[in-house]
């Protein structure tokens, strides 16, 4: 039975939500970073979340091949913007010379005006490859509404940011609720299923 999973990723904030989000569910999530020196990613796409997960994951195997390796290639999708974002948020974020988590809310903020359409998901995929090869995949979406400003302390960013069905954005939520309406919990927990299914 999976109890230990490496996450193949060089954000330690990303890492640090789901390091949280497999905790509910019993599983270890650890960085490679503290098993091997860091590494430089192979170019993500701007148009296959799979894919891009999918080679972070074989990417990392190489050196940790015993191991294994999740990754993850997540996406902001906005109903007022849908030329915009996507897979490429944190690129486009990032081009902008926003500096800091909180610069990155207040400038989606300021895109928005009286009568927009707020309508507004997060999407997660998850890609775990097996010591054996075997790869297994998930997808989880969350959040229906952008919020007018950011609310909640139990966490930061775009969660600051996301409202779910129940009215709280993600940030409002402990995590052990926030596994039920998060993009990452949702996909964790599918993830999960899929190989208890073939165990």
């Amino acid at each position: 039975m999976l109890k230990k999973m490496v996450v193949a990723s060089n954000n330690s904030t990303k890492t640090r939500e789901i390091q949280r989000v497999f905790a509910e569910f019993g599983i270890q999530v650890i960085n490679y970073r503290e098993l091997i020196s860091e590494k430089i990613f192979p170019t993500e796409t701007a148009t296959d979340q799979y894919q891009n997960a999918l080679a972070k994951a074989q990417f990392i195997r190489q050196f940790l091949p015993d191991s294994a390796i999740l990754a993850d290639d997540t996406a902001a999708y906005f109903k007022a913007f849908p030329n915009r974002f996507g897979l490429t948020i944190a690129r486009e974020l990032k081009s902008l010379g926003l500096k800091t988590i909180r610069e990155e809310d207040a400038y989606l903020l300021s895109l928005y005006h009286d009568n927009m359409d707020r309508h507004a998901y997060l999407e997660a995929l998850f890609v775990l490859v097996m010591p054996d090869g075997s790869v297994y995949h998930s997808i989880g979406r969350g959040g229906v509404t952008l919020a007018q400003s950011e609310r909640g302390a139990y966490s930061v960013g775009f969660d600051t940011l996301f409202e779910s069905e129940n009215g709280k954005t993600f940030a409002e939520m402990q995590m052990s609720e926030r596994v039920n309406y998060s993009h990452r919990g949702r996909a964790a927990k599918m993830l999960l299923e899929k190989i208890a299914n073939e165990d």
